[in-house]
């Protein structure tokens, strides 16, 4: 499932009603929360998680996700045996649950990311954008070195193709022009740092490509609808919350 994004469970078909997963939810050990939707009886199970990616590498292509990846999988025995795992463990919660449902949820995404980029009629923009070995060359640089100074010319020359087919199929495959795309990765990354580390406004600003810390805030304040010091403060944009855009300091920071 992309971040952020709502989502339900359920059949489309003889609907006899719709609860919501925070009213019908029970906390057992170690955070680990089961959802009961209907009375009770053996239905249908599902396992649910969340990943947390780095910031650096190609887990940062979820990123750009907009829809969900849905695979259906004949036999197999490593997907069953992590299952079989996992649904051990939610059953009966005990000390570092969530550690191990988490390494075994990402066997399962593994497995997931192998049959679609080896099956011919997926349909994710950013699996297909891959199996064209030119565009690839072009995204992976930009998510493995996201401070670097890049342009059109020179991410077409990365790609081995001319400026004007290379944007043309850029935009085809993503939906956003390529220093868009430059720019909402370096965004993405930079959310993460101010929530996840203390390092100065300017510093990160730098780190992810921006000449100066106004620049970077008003690029932040656009994408995300509250300026970097106040997204740091409160930990993160939350959903629901009510956009925010204030004004930041002159570009000059204590160290």
């Amino acid at each position: 499932m992309p971040a952020r994004h709502s989502h339900s469970l359920g059949a489309a078909e003889d609907c006899i009603g719709e609860v919501r997963a925070e009213d019908h939810c029970v906390l057992h050990g170690d955070g680990m929360i089961s959802f009961t939707a209907g009375d009770g009886s053996p239905d249908a199970l599902f396992v649910c998680g969340q990943i947390a990616d780095t910031h650096t590498g190609a887990m940062g292509l979820f990123e750009l996700f907009q829809a969900p990846m849905v695979e259906t999988f004949p036999t197999d025995p490593a997907l069953h045996y992590a299952f079989e795992l996992m649904l051990a463990e939610v059953v009966s919660p005990n000390l570092a649950t969530q550690a191990m449902t988490e390494v075994l949820m990402k066997q399962c995404l593994i497995l997931l990311l192998r049959r679609q980029l080896t099956v011919s009629d997926f349909t994710s923009p950013i699996l297909a954008a891959l199996q064209d070995p030119k565009l690839a060359r072009a995204v992976l640089a930009v998510l493995e070195q996201p401070g670097a100074h890049y342009s059109v010319e020179g991410l077409a020359a990365l790609a081995g193709m001319g400026r004007t087919s290379f944007a043309e199929a850029f935009a085809a495959a993503f939906g956003q022009g390529p220093m868009e795309f430059v720019q909402r990765v370096r965004l993405r990354i930079a959310s993460r740092l101010l929530s996840g580390t203390d390092l100065p406004v300017k510093v990160i600003a730098a780190s992810v490509g921006y000449a100066s810390r106004s620049a970077f805030s008003k690029a932040f304040a656009i994408e995300f609808g509250t300026a970097p010091s106040h997204f740091r403060m409160v930990g993160g944009m939350d959903e629901g919350e009510p956009e925010r855009i204030e004004s930041e300091p002159p570009d000059t920071e204590p160290t």
